[in-house]
């Protein structure tokens, strides 16, 4: 299967700001020398964001550039860089003063605990297989399956959940695990098919002891944390398996707000209809810090195999995150003036990315989509030196 190459690095080139402009030009005009000056020339500005592509801020605060990407105004051993400056390439003269800087590009990465109840009723017939199956196929199929595909993006963990008569009947709730790892697909395969249905749904108790087990966040780099809940009926409790009622759903409720309040989402996924829909609305609610009777929090709910497929896919793409953290200190002020590319794509400055901050940088709208939903990525990005703080 095509992986997603995401550690390319982000390559920062050499030419500072000082090496840009005027002075090293091969003589020719740039587009603000003409007469008259392109239109984008003498913008008011106070850094480069403020500038059209193509250009950069100037030390009289307003819009310029000296070159035109492609263009031969520039030396030799230079080129025109995305702002309109001629930058040395290739060891150029003015390059040692600019020394290239490579500042690796890392995504962050989310945990996500796959909390799968375990009761009997998953047995239950699910357009053609049972709904153990479908919840099955739909995360570990060799082929298809979410967790295979990402594997390597996502640390994945797996809790199957169920009680044998609630503490009547011994340990409540009972849980069989793998903790979050990457590359976790062959664990958790072996938990889905060496497991069945069977006994109880006290979500509530299963919710809080994962939620316990979660492990602490980098608080370098700080990613997202989920647990994504598949159920196929309204919760029981531990004190009473046959309690299906509002009480077992506001336990539940409680539960997910307490994961919320450790940093911990829930995403909620109905594997038929048989849950119901004001319980589901209001765990949904719960999992994202929304009000439980008034939020609107997305939940899902799958009546066939191919429904749970694209409801499970959508829950995993909306915990993944479009953000990188740099190896590496960048001018947020001359940010714009890199060049950043997906999958060989040149990507717009304040349109496809930004930078958040002098460490991060994070893909927008379609880029961001495209990070998400293609197998194989490859994310580059090129500044001129002096754009990097050391």
């Amino acid at each position: 299967m095509p992986r997603m190459h995401l550690w390319p690095s982000l390559v920062l080139g050499a030419a500072a700001a000082a090496c840009g402009s005027g002075d090293i030009g091969s003589g020719k005009p740039g587009p603000c020398d003409v007469d008259p000056p392109a239109p984008d020339c003498a913008t008011v500005c106070a850094s480069d964001m403020d500038c059209a592509a193509g250009y950069y801020c100037g030390p009289g605060g307003t819009c310029t550039a000296d070159c035109t990407p492609g263009g031969d105004e520039c030396p030799p051993d230079h080129a025109c860089d995305a702002t309109g400056q001629c930058i040395p390439v290739g060891g150029g003269p003015d390059a040692g003063d600019c020394p290239s800087i490579t500042v690796d590009v890392a995504p962050q990465t989310p945990t996500i605990w796959l909390v799968i109840d375990q009761s009997g009723s998953m047995s239950s017939d699910f357009m053609g297989v049972s709904r153990w199956q479908a919840v099955t196929d739909a995360l570990v199929d060799p082929v298809d399956g979410a967790v295979k595909k990402l594997e390597d993006r996502v640390l994945f963990g797996a809790s199957l959940y169920t009680s044998n008569g609630g503490n009547a009947g011994g340990t409540c709730p009972i849980l069989t695990e793998t903790p979050p790892a990457l590359n976790n697909y062959a664990a958790i395969d072996s938990l889905m098919r060496t497991h069945g249905p069977q006994g109880d749904t006290p979500t509530a108790e299963s919710i809080a002891a994962v939620a316990a087990e979660f492990p602490a966040p980098d608080p370098e780099r700080p990613a997202p944390q989920a647990i994504l809940l598949a159920t196929d009926g309204n919760p029981d409790n531990c004190v009473d398996p046959d309690a299906h009622n509002l009480a077992s759903q506001m336990m539940s409720e409680s539960a997910v707000q307490q994961a919320y309040s450790q940093g911990i989402q829930t995403y909620v996924l109905s594997v038929g209809d048989d849950v119901a829909q004001t319980h589901l609305q209001k765990l949904a609610n719960a999992g994202v810090g929304q009000p439980l009777d008034t939020g609107t929090a997305p939940y899902y709910v799958a009546n066939n195999p191919a429904q749970l497929v694209d409801a499970i896919n959508a829950i995993i793409r909306g915990v993944r995150t479009c953000v990188f953290e740099l190896d590496g200190t960048v001018d947020p002020a001359q940010a714009c003036s890199g060049t950043v590319t997906l999958n060989g794509t040149p990507l717009e400055c304040g349109v496809d990315w930004q930078l958040v901050d002098e460490n991060t940088l994070e893909l927008l709208g379609n880029a961001c989509d495209t990070f998400l939903t293609t197998d194989e990525v490859t994310l580059t990005a090129e500044f001129p030196c002096g754009v990097v703080v050391l």
